[in-house]
């Protein structure tokens, strides 16, 4: 079952989380701490997603916490010994889906966070089905530190823009741990919004083949009104002046509504640059690209958003 956002971040559930205790499947995976010694973790995961992919299948079967004493290894497998099988582009936005579901953890600092993907996942492209691989077989992140009566919930956010890479020559997609983050729940809030049919049907737009493809919106965690300065999602801006973006997010026709909308879930709390471009099919994530190449911004504005709140704008 597919969750949003709002519900995760909803005072009732952040209450439950702190006042129970780790799920029976978990029991035996750790000790049996001291009340002030102990928390919930709770792992999600969601996508931020591309334009080419049908969909992005990951399979994940073991989340492991390095900490101070010995790993907390927690197997994510079902009764059948099957991994976690998940559509990253059926949790789009502020949806996402459980792996680990409220376990207890003791307090203290964790180094790390490894989760790992097995050689079962997939991609599932216009241009055919091709294995996805990820370096090392597992993802490997920043930690985090457990506080006494404080739900440690973090959410897995896939940026697929960043983090996927389809080599050439090679028969597989390379899914990268520098489009993935790991965000605290209860830090992060909801942008989302609608452009403007002024932008979409731009000259600039609509001399491209598809007026519904490569509509997307580009976040940036400064304060920038110069267009040149927001650069691409290559590994390396292409000069100490190009800022590179936070994340990213398409823009979709809604048919009920009839108005092009997107949706950023999981961003932390600040100020940012919203921009629009009608061009991101042409964003490679290993290359800089810029107008020269057929990529640039048609406008930006300046957006805040508020933990554990929905931001909604107009991009016009």
């Amino acid at each position: 079952m597919h969750l949003t956002l709002s519900k995760i971040l909803s005072p009732l559930i952040i209450l439950s989380l702190v006042g129970c205790g780790g799920s029976d499947d978990n029991d035996d995976l750790t000790p049996n701490p001291a009340p002030d010694s102990s928390t919930t973790f709770s792992l999600a995961v969601s996508d931020a997603p591309i334009d080419n992919a049908i969909s992005v299948m990951v399979y994940f079967d073991q989340v492991e916490l390095k900490g101070e004493g010995d790993p907390i290894v927690v197997d994510v497998r079902d009764e059948d010994n099957n991994p976690k099988q998940i559509d990253l582009l059926s949790v789009q936005g502020s949806d996402f889906e459980l792996i680990v579901d409220d376990m207890d953890i003791p307090t203290g600092d964790y180094t790390q966070l490894r989760i790992s993907v097995t050689d079962d996942s997939y991609i599932e492209m216009d241009q055919g089905t091709f294995p996805l691989q990820v370096p090392s077989g597992e993802l490997k992140l920043d930690g985090f530190t457990a506080l006494p009566n404080v739900a440690a919930a973090y959410t897995l956010e896939f940026d697929l823009r960043k983090s996927l890479v389809d080599p050439v020559g090679q028969q597989a997609v390379f899914l990268k741990p520098r489009g993935v983050r790991l965000v605290a729940n209860h830090e992060v809030g909801v942008l989302e919004g609608t452009v403007s049919m002024a932008l979409i049907t731009d000259p600039s737009c609509t001399a491209l083949p598809d007026i519904n493809a490569g509509n997307a919106v580009y976040l940036y965690n400064e304060d920038i009104s110069d267009l040149a300065m927001l650069g691409d999602d290559a590994d390396e801006p292409a000069d100490q002046d190009e800022v590179s973006p936070f994340s990213t997010a398409t823009v979709s026709f809604d048919e009920s509504t009839q108005e092009y909308q997107f949706q950023m879930g999981y961003i932390p709390e600040g100020d940012y640059t919203l921009a629009f471009t009608c061009q991101a099919e042409l964003d490679l994530p290993e290359t800089d690209e810029n107008s020269e190449d057929g990529f640039e911004f048609l406008i930006s504005m300046p957006v805040t958003v508020m933990a554990e709140q929905t931001t909604s704008v107009m991009v016009e």
